[in-house]
């Protein structure tokens, strides 16, 4: 399919090279050489060469959207929590990766929703170096707590979802603090090395803390 898409391009750019070739020609042919005012057919040529490269350009850029991720920028801890919520919802497992866990601990809301999760059939796991307070092993039974007892904590803070279901994962990359508290989305389009190396951060982890 790729190799299709891509053959198919290259035979609009010829098609769109040749127009413009003729067109130019006849340009150059009447202000040069022929006495008439103008050649007939050449608006219909001049005009065929601008819509080819309006649907050129339109091609590579709906082409090149595919392989963008997506990002959106959070002002409130609020709007965290609803795309938590959203994500989350759109897969059958999801794994949070985080340096610390007191973002989670002292939200009773995501606890409540991750939860509900839980009881829906959604595998959650939650990976993190420190130990987890047993107040929230308690309100979030059901979920699979990671500790890797790590002495330098990572920094990194992403939750993947559909981790086992290959070509259907999806990856959210959180940065900064509200209220400038970044997030950026992958899929298997737009970041596949990305999510292949935040699932062997996912794999090493685990054997990190079976090890210890």
């Amino acid at each position: 399919m790729q190799n299709l898409v891509k053959h198919t391009l290259y035979l609009f750019l010829i098609i769109t090279g040749l127009t413009a070739a003729i067109t130019l020609a006849g340009i150059c042919y009447v202000w040069f050489f022929s006495e008439a005012k103008e050649l007939p057919h050449l608006k219909w040529l001049i005009g065929s060469v601008i819509i080819e490269v309006v649907a050129v350009i339109l091609m590579l850029a709906k082409k090149g959207m595919k392989y963008l991720p997506d990002t959106q920028t959070d002002k409130e801890p609020k709007n965290t929590l609803k795309f938590m919520e959203d994500f989350i919802s759109t897969g059958t497992s999801a794994t949070v990766v985080s340096n610390r866990v007191s973002w989670l601990a002292g939200n009773d809301k995501l606890i409540s929703i991750l939860q509900a999760k839980v009881e829906a059939g959604t595998r959650i796991e939650i990976i993190t170096p420190n130990e987890v307070p047993e107040a929230l092993r308690e309100n979030l039974k059901g979920a699979s707590f990671i500790v890797t007892k790590e002495i330098i904590s990572p920094e990194a803070r992403f939750t993947l979802v559909n981790g086992d279901r290959s070509g259907a994962e999806k990856l959210a990359i959180a940065r900064g603090v509200h209220p400038d508290h970044e997030i950026t989305i992958f899929d298997n389009n737009s970041g596949p090395q990305i999510i292949a190396m935040a699932k062997d951060i996912i794999r090493k982890s685990k054997e990190l803390a079976d090890a210890k």
